[in-house]
């Protein structure tokens, strides 16, 4: 029924991919095992939450099918979908820009007018890159800027926090300039904190060079008569998107986000790039399926995801971007890295986890007892119990496939 339901509202574009994942759905329609995994989950689950599981295999066999089209709150698990998004559109070797502009015609020692910084929200950029880049001014025998420092920030929208964020929790201030260390230390109500803070420092770095700035540190915007003077490059989005996965970055995963937006429309805005992840989602899943996702990182209440939807997507990933080198990577390995540093680490696993107050999700694939692989979803919702004893069941449920396929 779903199937048809998926195919009755496709159009010719988006017929090939929803045949795959729909397919997938109903190659097998009763899971391969037994009765006692789904013992285990309903002995194990914590009282009163509710529970998703989704176990698939590489070629689309369904091993475990439990409240799989069921909603819940996916945390950051989110961040699968918007670094994907990020993949698709941006390319894993895109790299960010922030450029200093000083006027045409400027002439050693005196810049006889402002310094313009202008960026596209470099989640990367730090007091420490801006000191090593910002050197030139000094080693280029510059010791006078007649003028202010220009923050231009306007290729991101000023929505600074994103749709259904907890005002108690400290979330990454969002702009097109943005400095790592300092991400959490702005109200989103300050539209311009983070700019002339950013502003700021620079000033203080060129001031440490022995280069007088006789004006301030404004928020405005590029105009003609500027020539480029530093561009500084990010490393590769690949590098940044295993920052935001293997570790679970908010601030890395939002910034992306706002990045697409501003790609495909020209302004790095929540709607933007809510629109972005729209299409995207219903490019795989087609119009009908349910599903809510409005924010990159996945602290917004309001996002609604199934775990069909998770281990499909990764399936997908795996299939069109690389197999386990390509996106895939950007999960954190089991027992070594980020958020799977102290988990799995005597199985070959590769997962995202995603926590919020009563919620605990885990999605990812692994390479089985018998070196078999296989992607999975858990996801559990509206618990009391401590977080870490949801972990542990993830973790025996994981284990449980491992070892019995």
């Amino acid at each position: 029924m779903l199937f048809k339901a998926f195919t009755n509202s496709l159009n010719d574009q988006r017929q090939s991919t929803i045949t795959f994942l729909a397919l997938t759905l109903i190659l097998i329609s009763a899971s391969v095992f037994p009765e006692s995994i789904y013992d285990l989950i309903q002995q194990k689950a914590p009282i009163n939450s509710f529970t998703g599981v989704y176990f698939v295999d590489v070629d689309g066999t369904v091993l475990v099918e439990y409240n799989a089209h069921k909603l819940f709150t996916p945390a950051s698990l989110t961040k699968i979908f918007t670094t994907l998004l990020a993949w698709e559109v941006l390319g894993p070797d895109f790299r960010y820009t922030t450029t200093f502009y000083i006027p045409a015609g400027s002439t050693r020692p005196t810049i006889k007018g402002n310094v313009v910084i202008k960026a596209n929200g470099d989640p990367s950029m730090s007091v420490d890159i801006l000191r090593q880049n910002l050197k030139k001014f000094k080693d280029d025998g510059y010791t006078r800027i007649e003028g202010n420092i220009v923050v231009d920030n306007s290729f991101f929208s000023n929505e600074r926090w994103g749709i259904g964020w907890e005002w108690d929790y400290k979330n990454p201030y969002i702009d097109a300039l943005v400095l790592r260390e300092y991400v959490t230390s702005f109200s989103a109500n300050d539209k311009s904190a983070m700019a002339l803070f950013y502003g700021n420092q620079v000033k203080q770095i060129l001031t440490s060079y022995g280069i007088e700035v006789t004006g301030s540190v404004i928020v405005g915007k590029l105009t003609s008569g500027y020539v480029e003077y530093i561009a500084i490059r990010s490393s590769a989005l690949k590098s940044l998107i295993d920052i935001a996965n293997k570790f679970s970055s908010n601030s890395y995963a939002e910034q992306i986000f706002r990045t697409v937006g501003l790609r495909l429309y020209n302004l790095g805005s929540t709607q933007n790039s809510i629109k972005a992840m729209d299409d995207f989602v219903k490019r795989l899943f087609g119009d009908v399926y349910p599903y809510r996702i409005v924010d990159g990182c996945g602290l917004s209440t309001y996002n609604l995801i199934t775990p069909y939807m998770v281990t499909q997507t990764l399936l997908y990933a795996y299939r069109n971007h690389g197999g386990l080198d390509g996106f895939i990577s950007t999960l954190a390995l089991g027992g070594k890295e980020g958020t799977m540093e102290k988990r799995l680490g005597d199985i070959f696993v590769r997962a995202k986890t995603g926590t919020l107050q009563g919620v605990s999700n885990i999605a990812g694939i692994m390479r089985t007892k018998t070196g078999r692989i296989v992607f999975f979803c858990i996801m559990v919702n509206n618990f009391t119990a401590p977080t870490y004893m949801i972990m542990a069941f993830h973790d025996e449920l994981i284990r449980y496939v491992w070892n019995n396929y």
